[in-house]
């Protein structure tokens, strides 16, 4: 019997974190747990997550004082990356570290790490437990000997939802919507190689329905930001085979940088800056947001799917672009909104007068999308 810690936010990803341990405890060892829950929106949340980073690293001193450890496992998103990786500065070499993350693509060269840390890339994003995450976290439980043969199936009887750090709290509200309909609700980092990854599954059938509610991926792609490795396929692979979906351009007042890409570049200094963690977003402009709206618009055009709507929340399209916020701004909203017209007609545009942050708004988007779905999905 061994001692395995294992690292996370409990606060937002339990239902993980708690099957990752349950499945170490069937092994026959012992789980610790080493909780570093910290608040997800704070104007400083870039100085909480270094102190959540220091309190880690005393609780991991005091762990490694009083039990022999003999592995260590992290989970989570790209926040939950940057701090494990600065947790495990502080284990010996050769103590066997593994961190399941779904931003390793993007993410892991800013860190400039030496430690033998095994990552693992995972296709899809934690915060809803599903059978794609219990397979991942099956496999980071017993990495040699265990690893689940094969994709897990769920004949179609899951949801895709697309959402990042500062458009995210609509999937809490979404998560208990669809489980009440037998549905498994699967989410997407929405940076170039996450959404990717759904498009592939979505291909392979593996979704009913499509919450594509964070569009942030593709302001970075036409912008020039840290999380836009996309093509057409990122949209074509379900609107070519009419999945239900709906959309939303959840974070598109954003572009993402960080270190690893070369900081800001010069064009973007003089725009308002959000400071998220060891990343930070420069806000859109008009013009990018226009750019997206025509380039969503003209894949759309081209695939001709029947179930699709857009809902555009009036009230902020990410938290720092709420109102009295920096990165609020109607004129970006419409230029979005009237280019995407141009392609896909308005009858298919339906503006709501909620935050993209409200759960409501989250709420509203699965009752569109089980109308596009059939009645034997409504109840």
């Amino acid at each position: 019997m061994s001692n395995y810690l294992v690292i996370g936010t409990w606060n937002t990803k339990s239902e993980e974190l708690d099957f990752l341990c349950e499945e170490i405890a069937r092994k026959g060892h012992i789980a610790i747990k080493l909780d570093v829950s910290s608040t997800r929106f704070i104007d400083a949340r870039d100085t909480a997550i270094d102190d959540a980073i220091k309190r880690a690293k005393a609780g991991l001193k005091e762990i490694m004082t009083r039990h022999r450890i003999a592995g260590i496992v992290a989970v989570g998103g790209g926040t939950l990356l940057f701090m494990a990786v600065r947790i495990m500065e502080d284990v010996p070499l050769l103590v066997p570290k593994v961190i399941v993350s779904t931003m390793v693509v993007n993410s892991l060269g800013a860190f400039g790490n030496h430690k033998d840390i095994v990552y693992l890339q995972s296709p899809c994003d934690f915060g809803a437990l599903n059978p794609l995450s219990e397979a991942i976290l099956a496999n980071a439980a017993n990495i040699v000997t265990a690893m689940t043969p094969g994709l897990l199936r769920t004949d179609g009887r899951a949801v895709a939802i697309t959402a990042i750090g500062i458009t995210g709290v609509y999937t809490e509200a979404v998560k208990a919507f669809w489980r009440g309909r037998g549905l498994a609700l699967v989410p997407f980092h929405s940076a170039g190689e996450s959404t990717m990854a759904m498009a592939e599954l979505a291909a392979r059938g593996l979704f009913h329905g499509i919450l594509d509610l964070t569009l942030h991926d593709v302001v970075d792609h036409i912008a020039g930001g840290a999380y836009g490795n996309i093509n057409e396929e990122r949209l074509a692979s379900y609107l070519s085979r009419d999945i239900p979906a709906v959309l939303c351009p959840g974070a598109v007042d954003a572009v993402a940088f960080a270190p690893g890409n070369g900081g800001v570049p010069s064009r973007f200094r003089k725009r308002n800056v959000y400071k998220h963690d060891f990343r930070w977003a420069c806000k859109a402009t008009e013009r990018e947001a226009a750019g997206v709206g025509t380039w969503i618009g003209k894949i759309v055009a081209k695939q001709a799917p029947k179930r699709l709507l857009f809902l555009i929340p009036l009230k902020g399209w990410s938290y720092p672009g709420e109102p009295g916020k920096p990165f609020y701004d109607p004129g970006l909203m419409s230029a979005f909104t009237t280019h995407l017209e141009k392609y896909v007609g308005k009858e298919r545009i339906e503006s709501v007068d909620l935050s993209i942050n409200d759960p409501d708004f989250g709420i509203m988007a699965s009752q569109r999308l089980c109308d596009l779905m059939g009645e034997r999905w409504k109840t």
